[in-house]
């Protein structure tokens, strides 16, 4: 149950496609038998179970002066190694965007090592990125710490990191570029380079906010359970940049140690996205950890009551949901979970099936099928304003003709590089004044 009522502009009501979602979930028959491992494959290239950056070639600089002129939206770079240490910097690369007063620019960097082979040693190997930003005369513009989202301390899966900068201008940061630097950090694959995908959005001047929608972040123990369409598994996309589009209901994923499964659809403001997973079958020998996270147009996290759990036997349950409706003023909030529900737009669900342990019985290593049930509760809001609240330019991948780069070393992992959809510019609304 709601630990607390939603105000009138977000009275619940689930969003469905083709109209409400029925209630009475069918069962869903277990896999048969084993099921076989992974196909060998070339050196250099990963399973396609694993995350693919995407998103257009940039080369970032060694320094300030160096740094290439960047806009908003997704581009890929290869930082080349990692640092000796956990914390510790590896390979570091500049980029500039230009900004004029009072904007702000937010800026995500999303890494991910490939699946290792026969499992994860026991000694945790870290990988993450620093992300900050300087300006011109090398001087610190960051307004809130970097935000870490996955399993970075065993280096498996996804990593992202998002920062925002503090305003531009006389009481900010002085210039009319500022500095996006990217530090690759962790001995994870140390020697191998990895490819990462930054997304960079500018924030505009005089961004309307106002009062949080609540004051106590809400109590949720997930969506209800419904049954799916389609009692196929999903196919997932398997980069942020390409998360398959999905609307309100249930959907059949199976998942593999070291699989990244990634779908998106919107939640407006006045809405808030809640979640449920049912495990429909799994190993009855160690099947390991499953991660569930949330993240919001600029890769920031969504508190949602997710994160990383034992996967558990057939009939185990999960849920959580956003702490409060989606709102521009719960930027004020004095409540981190209310905060981080403001951005309205395209939130992204990242699941992730932790890679066991190497030497673990194989057995525990067959596919885990689940049932995940995703509820947009609320009408949008009747004063959600119009006008554009963060320039995000291009942060989505279309069709295209996949290019397969193998990079050299025993673990790098392959990139896929896709045309990018001539969409346009993917803008979302501020509120009103």
């Amino acid at each position: 149950m709601l630990g607390h009522p939603l105000p009138p502009r977000a009275a619940p009501r689930l969003l469905a496609a083709g109209g409400a979602l029925v209630l009475a979930a069918p069962v869903l028959p277990a896999l048969a038998g084993p099921v076989p491992e992974l196909p060998v494959l070339a050196e250099g290239e990963p399973p396609a179970i694993a995350y693919a950056a995407q998103g257009p070639e940039v080369s970032g600089g060694a320094s300030l002066a160096e740094a290439p002129s960047l806009e908003p939206g997704l581009h890929r770079d290869v930082l080349e190694r990692g640092g000796a240490e956990s914390g510790e910097d590896g390979t570091v690369k500049y980029y500039r965007i230009a900004v004029e007063d009072g904007q702000r620019v937010h800026a995500a960097a999303t890494i991910a090592a490939p699946p290792v082979a026969g499992g994860l040693p026991e000694e945790s190997t870290p990988l993450t990125l620093d992300v900050s930003f300087l300006t011109a005369g090398g001087e610190a513009c960051d307004d809130t710490g970097r935000t870490d989202v996955g399993e970075s301390q065993e280096g498996d899966g996804p990593i992202t990191t998002t920062a925002v900068s503090e305003a531009m201008g006389p009481d900010g940061c002085a210039g009319e570029e500022l500095f996006v630097k990217v530090a690759r950090e962790g001995p994870k694959d140390r020697e191998d380079p990895l490819p990462v995908e930054l997304q960079l959005a500018v924030q505009p001047a005089g961004l309307g906010g106002g009062a949080p929608a609540l004051e106590e972040p809400l109590e949720d123990d997930g969506a209800r359970p419904v049954a799916p369409e389609d009692p196929e598994p999903l196919e997932p996309g398997r980069s942020i940049a390409d998360a398959t589009e999905v609307a309100p209901g249930s959907h059949v994923l199976e998942l593999v140690p070291g699989e990244t499964a990634l779908l998106r659809l919107p939640v407006q403001e006045g809405q808030r996205l809640r979640w449920r997973t049912e495990i429909v079958s799994a190993p009855e020998d160690e099947p390991g950890q499953l991660s569930l996270r949330v993240l919001d147009a600029v890769r920031a996290p969504v508190a949602v009551n997710g994160g990383r759990s034992a996967i558990g036997s057939a009939g185990t349950v999960r849920g959580g949901g956003m702490a409060a409706p989606v709102d521009l003023g719960n930027r004020a909030s004095d409540q981190d979970s209310i905060r981080s529900a403001w951005l309205p737009g395209t939130h992204t669900i990242q699941m992730h099936r932790m890679q066991r342990t190497a030497g673990a019985d194989p057995a525990g290593d067959e596919r885990v099928r689940l049932i995940l049930t995703l509820e947009v509760e609320g009408d949008p809001a009747e004063d959600a304003a119009e006008g554009p609240v963060l320039e995000l330019g291009d942060i989505r991948t279309g069709p295209g003709t996949a290019v397969v780069l193998r990079l050299a070393g025993a673990g790098a992992l392959g990139l896929v590089g896709l045309a990018l959809a001539a969409a346009g510019a993917f803008v979302l609304r501020p509120r009103r004044t």
